[in-house]
């Protein structure tokens, strides 16, 4: 295979734009203008290969062409890898100030060290040409392919969006603003995980005095759709600017379409620094509240109201995912009833069962009483009656009798009251109709009592009315002479009865109630102390051994919540001290958030 050799430093690999993302179309370009020289032509059957340090770029190896810049495949045999090679296009190195800023700052961005950013190898320049050199991805740009234009699920979202965020707080805190945030600068490895890296640092920008001198305000750098309204408008960018453009990609990622779309640039801006996107809900109606808000805040257009940091955006993305790993699990699970309900319903139902039981034995016992009153009342008053009428009976004095029975009868409201001789002949009654016809006593029950001179029975008057009936003989010198009948009406008894009832019922509903909202509040109170020291096992469990709950109760808690300190610094002590960039390899300083392997 023939090759040419060029003496130049080791190179260095990007992405490209492309025309979707909302930047300038490339131009037709010459693969021989894409690199520094030319291609040696090999010998029939042997491919064309120019070396570049210890690279080769084989021939028809060109991975993609963007605004910026070209990107070739290419391979280093001293180590038998694998990697790609990006140049800048020459007409934008034809400035020396740019080519230099270029250079450093990709320097700058190959010093990060991160899972989720791409690898940078080396930076050099040959010929006039900067170059970077960087890990060949085995996989594609994010939203590209089978899912471009389509909402992907929402754990995948939460997942890239957490991956995206940590990165960015990595470079922001080595004091890099990327500035290009965009769905084909964030490639998306393949192997069916969710894993990505952020690529293309190629306009980013160092935040150091230096910099920030040298930086000329009225340069807009990035693509147009996914630019911040401070870029856009060509203003100094900070690290909010990013996580202004990962919003809108988080945006594009659960709805497929872009939030700031328009047919042309000046649109574009206009409705990047002047409109408020179409709200999520309105695309989307499944995506959490939570996640909505997020997204809305990444959006803001004054950046004090976004995000101030990609740890900060993580961190919210870590507590969405919490949610919706929460609200899955409770959907998953039969539906549970809260301690503090339960112990409501319990107590309610003790006391409604007791209160219930007491105020049927008391209203029954008082029903009873007030019968056993009733019936002595109309005893004495059939015995009074019949004393008063023995003489009068006796001389057959029935007018007498009459006068005395009718004045009983409208004083106490009697509802029947006869006077029947020895022959069974009523002689008075408060019935007229009944006077001088043969006595027959009505049907009834009869009710015991201790008198047994009195006869007595509940029965039914003729008018449909509830009546005790009293039967006493009329005696005079032990002989009997005559009988008095005497009806009481029940109506006013049972009204008193349903009185008692419903006081008995309204005194069952207060209890209860009063019970219930006690237990309840009582309960809940006891809940946040619970809830304290589960999310605290939570912590424990998640690994945080130096979470402390710090509170001081005197109480049953308070003892458990100094358990749980002491066994929380015990746990502190036994574990071993963290190896080197263990913390940048596994979660990169968020200990809840979902691991990745990459």
């Amino acid at each position: 295979m023939k090759s040419e050799r060029l003496d130049a430093s080791v190179p260095g690999a990007s992405t490209g734009s492309s025309e979707e993302d909302g930047t300038v179309p490339p131009r037709e370009s010459n693969p021989n203008q894409s690199i520094p020289g030319g291609f040696a032509s090999g010998a029939a059957g042997e491919a064309s290969v120019r070396e570049v340090g210890r690279y080769q770029i084989v021939a028809n190896g060109k991975i993609g062409e963007g605004a910026m810049a070209t990107v070739y495949k290419a391979y280093d045999p001293s180590i038998n890898r694998s990697l790609a090679i990006k140049f800048l296009h020459p007409n934008l190195c034809v400035d020396a100030e740019y080519r230099s800023r270029f250079l450093r700052e990709a320097r700058a961005a190959g010093m990060l060290s991160h899972p989720n950013i791409v690898t940078v190898f080396d930076v050099g320049e040959i010929e006039g040409r900067p170059y970077i050199a960087m890990e060949l991805l085995d996989g594609g740009p994010l939203g590209e392919g089978e899912h471009k234009g389509k909402a992907l699920p929402i754990p995948e979202v939460l997942d890239i969006g957490i991956q995206l965020a940590k990165a960015l707080d990595y470079a922001h805190s080595k004091g890099i603003v990327h500035r290009d945030i965009k769905p084909s600068n964030i490639m998306l490895l393949k192997g069916g995980s969710t894993v990505v890296k952020v690529t293309d640092f190629g306009i980013a920008r160092i935040d150091t005095p230096e910099a920030a001198e040298q930086t000329r305000f009225g340069t807009v750098l990035g693509t147009p759709n996914y630019m911040s309204p401070e870029q856009a408008v060509g203003q100094r960018v900070d690290a909010r600017s990013d996580l202004f453009s990962t919003g809108v990609v988080l945006y594009e990622l659960l709805t497929g379409k872009r939030p700031f779309d328009a047919d042309s640039i000046v649109t574009t801006v206009y409705r990047i620094v002047k409109e408020d996107p179409k709200p999520l809900e309105q695309l989307r109606p499944d995506v959490p509240p939570a996640l909505r808000r997020v997204v809305d805040r990444c959006l803001m257009k004054q950046p004090e109201k976004r995000f101030q940091s990609g740890r900060e955006l993580a961190e919210a993305l870590i507590k969405v995912v919490r949610e919706v790993r929460a609200e899955a699990d409770r959907r998953g699970r039969p539906r549970s009833i809260p301690l503090r309900v339960k112990w409501t319903i319990l107590m309610a139902a003790v006391v409604a069962v007791t209160m219930a039981v007491t105020s049927a034995f008391v209203t029954n016992r008082q029903q009873n009483a007030m019968m056993n009153e009733m019936l002595a009342h109309g005893a004495s008053l059939s015995k009074l009656i019949a004393t008063e009428s023995a003489v009068p009976a006796l001389a057959e004095d029935w007018v007498a009798i009459d006068v005395f029975v009718q004045e009983v009868v409208r004083a106490l409201q009697l509802q029947a009251l006869a006077v029947i001789d020895y022959r069974g002949i009523v002689r008075v009654s408060s019935d007229p109709k009944a006077v001088g016809q043969r006595y027959s006593r009505v049907q009834g029950t009869l009710v015991s009592t201790r008198d047994q001179s009195v006869s007595v029975q509940r029965a039914q008057a003729p008018d449909g009315a509830a009546v005790v009936d009293f039967e006493v003989p009329i005696t005079f010198q032990n002989k009997q002479i005559g009988r008095v009948q005497l009806g009481l009406f029940e109506a006013p008894l049972e009204k008193v009865a349903r009185q008692s009832w419903a006081l008995m019922i309204l005194l069952l509903v207060v209890t209860v109630v009063a019970v219930a909202v006690a237990t309840y509040l009582m309960a809940a109170r006891y809940s946040k102390p619970m809830q304290l020291l589960k999310d605290s096992m939570d912590a424990i469990g998640h690994g945080q051994f130096s979470y402390r709950i710090a509170e001081v109760r005197l109480d049953d808690f308070g003892i458990l919540y100094r358990a749980f300190d002491q066994m929380a610094e015990q746990l502190e002590h036994q574990q071993p001290p963290p190896a080197l960039d263990t913390k940048l390899a596994t979660t990169d300083g968020f200990p809840d958030a979902p691991k990745t392997v990459t």
